[in-house]
């Protein structure tokens, strides 16, 4: 008013007015500040974190590209690992690799661990598949010769006999089955050196690292991030010792930082579990010979068929029948190398409850170097990736551990593929029992055998060795002393000679399709209990870390996620309001989220103030 000319008597706005439209201004000016503050932090967010990625790629940079090698498994696994009897390598092994752009397989191991381990193992891994399809193939061609007519130099035991009400059966078991199972082996031992399979590119530190030239050696040992950093999947070759060896957790470590999600792309492989596939095909080509020979003397042959068709009852054919099996098989055939069976599922039972418990309890002072230095390096490069050797420990506990139990319990305590693999003398022994008698046109004959077969290789084995290696796990420590160390051998054996004999009760003609239904119903459901399948019906169970709830949470704010964290300096310097910085580029769309959430925070305060 005074600036208008008027007098003292005009009136002004009203104070209250002019209050409040002031508290409005200011408050809109401090939602801008805010939201330009928010803004700004959010663009240096951005800034640190590209340095930071920037500065992480440089470090895990492939500085000699002429350094980056690798091999392959042809080479790896020649001369039966031969390369793997022990650490010190020479110009030759150098030589083994050659120049590449990227790496299919990364082999992390201890030069501790055996050799013949990681050979048995890599060569059932990468010849497993090739061996399976040619055993086949071999039998096949026999099963196509037998029904040409062509008289095969296989030994025939003798004749054997099968029930069917009052009538007898013949059936024929020889030694057919042999050639399909040496097949597998020899390709299994050497399917590797096959022309014109595709070889996996593959780091192996010895052959990849020169061991000679120091020189190149310590070049080669600088980039060893930049060979993981190409690495398409890591490869764990598991013993206990594994995690003793600060640089084998250095590689995981920075493979697990570069990946950041390693489901999926890190293998962890027991050493031990393809040695006990190896020792059940074994075990079962045992029991198909002893099968071969004595069945037909004994429990197969005419004699004793003619004499239960005269002594026993037609309704009580097939209980007796179960119960001949039952003896047969227990006293002739799984008795005895059934102790040897068991020590093997002890081994490897105790090898998974070992890797659970290294990994739910894991510290860094539990691995061992020999130069000192090393332990610092790789202590200051854990503190830069995860922000603290304590923070990689927790990933360890938690993210890793979960991975090896889901690869451990997923198939069960041994994957179903491999119990097929260790039953293949089974799958060929009746396959030829079924060729047989289709060329004799004796079809209920076939069909019944060929459903024993079916039993005996996919259901009876899988809950046979899924169970024994359940009671492996479970007996405790203090009943195995002195006889008691017969319970789990003794156990092992009933359930195997129980599950065959039931099936093979089922081969004879007469027994009534109204209980052989049901029973390999109860059998098929028994083999996806015992192969992890309740656990993928349940949608899996995810592996529960070790500690206490308050020790959880106290760590769970403090897990960095990857490359994208933000320090508790970076936090502070962001406490003040802070000038704009400009950056080029876009916000991305955390940053948007980051920006809007702000926003609307500020907004919110606003309202309750006013």
């Amino acid at each position: 008013s005074q600036a208008n000319g008027s007098d003292d008597g005009a009136l002004a706005p009203m104070p209250t007015r002019s209050r409040s439209a002031t508290s409005l201004k200011g408050a809109v000016q401090k939602l801008k500040s805010a939201a330009n503050f928010s803004v700004a932090s959010t663009q240096r967010r951005q800034r640190r974190e590209r340095q930071q990625c920037t500065a992480f790629l440089q470090e895990l940079a492939v500085l000699h590209p002429e350094l980056l090698r690798a091999t392959n498994m042809r080479l790896v696994l020649r001369r039966f690992g031969r390369i793997f009897r022990n650490s010190s390598g020479a110009a030759s092994t150098f030589e083994m690799s050659k120049p590449v752009q990227s790496i299919g397989k990364f082999f992390s191991h201890a030069w501790c661990t055996p050799g013949w381990l990681k050979t048995v193992a890599l060569m059932y891994h990468e010849n497993v598949f090739p061996a399976t399809v040619a055993a086949f193939v071999a039998a096949v061609c026999l099963y196509a010769l037998e029904f040409g007519g062509a008289d095969l130099p296989m030994p025939l035991v003798g004749p054997c006999f099968v029930l069917g009400g009052t009538s007898m059966y013949q059936i024929r078991i020889d030694f057919s089955f042999v050639p399909p199972c040496l097949v597998f082996v020899l390709v299994l031992l050497l399917g590797h050196e096959i022309p014109g399979l595709a070889q996996t590119t593959c780091f192996l530190d010895k052959c990849c690292i020169h061991q000679t030239d120091q020189e190149k050696k310590l070049q080669g040992i600088r980039q060893l991030g930049g060979f993981l950093r190409v690495s398409q999947r890591m490869v764990i070759l598991w013993q206990p010792e594994y995690f003793t060896r600060l640089w084998c957790v250095y590689e995981l470590a920075a493979f697990h930082y570069i990946n950041f999600d390693v489901k999926g792309i890190v293998d962890i492989v027991p050493l031990k579990l393809p040695v006990l596939t190896l020792s059940l095909f074994c075990y079962h080509f045992l029991a198909s010979a002893v099968f071969a020979v004595l069945g037909p003397t004994l429990i197969l042959s005419e004699m004793h068929a003619t004499w239960i068709l005269e002594n026993i009852p037609e309704l009580w054919i097939l209980p007796w029948r179960f119960c001949t099996y039952f003896g047969f098989f227990f006293f002739g055939v799984h008795l005895i190398p059934g102790f040897v069976l068991w020590k093997f599922c002890q081994w490897h039972m105790e090898d998974r409850k070992m890797l659970l418990q290294q990994l739910r309890g894991f510290r860094m002072d539990m691995a061992g170097c020999e130069v000192e230095s090393d332990r610092e390096f790789i202590e200051g490069k854990l503190t830069a990736w995860f922000g603290g050797v304590a923070e990689f420990e927790l990933v360890v506990r938690n993210e890793v551990a979960e991975l090896a139990a889901r690869q451990l319990e997923d198939g069960g305590p041994i994957p179903w593929r491999m119990l097929f693999t260790a039953s293949l003398p089974h799958i060929f022994l009746f396959g030829n029992i079924v060729v047989d008698a289709m060329i004799r046109a004796d079809y209920p004959v076939a069909a019944k055998v060929a459903l024993s077969g079916i039993g005996i290789s996919c259901f009876t084995d899988s809950i046979a060795v899924g169970a024994g290696l359940r009671l492996a796990d479970r007996i405790p420590r203090r009943w195995q002393v002195g006889v008691g160390k017969l319970i789990g051998p003794v156990l092992l054996m009933l359930i195997f000679s129980f599950l065959s004999g039931l099936v093979l009760a089922m081969m004879t003609p007469s027994a009534f399709w109204c209980i052989v239904v049901p029973i390999y119903v109860m059998l098929g459901v028994l083999t996806c209990l015992m192969s992890g399948g309740w656990r993928r019906l349940r949608g899996g169970r995810a592996s529960r870390p070790r500690g206490t709830r308050e020790e959880q949470s106290e760590h769970s704010q403090d897990v960095p996620q990857g490359p994208d964290c933000c320090d508790q300096q970076h936090a502070q310097e962001c406490e003040g309001p802070q000038p704009d910085v400009d950056v080029e580029g876009p916000f991305l769309p955390d940053s948007q989220g980051f920006f809007v959430g702000s926003a609307l925070f500020k907004a919110v305060e606003l309202h309750v103030t006013l």
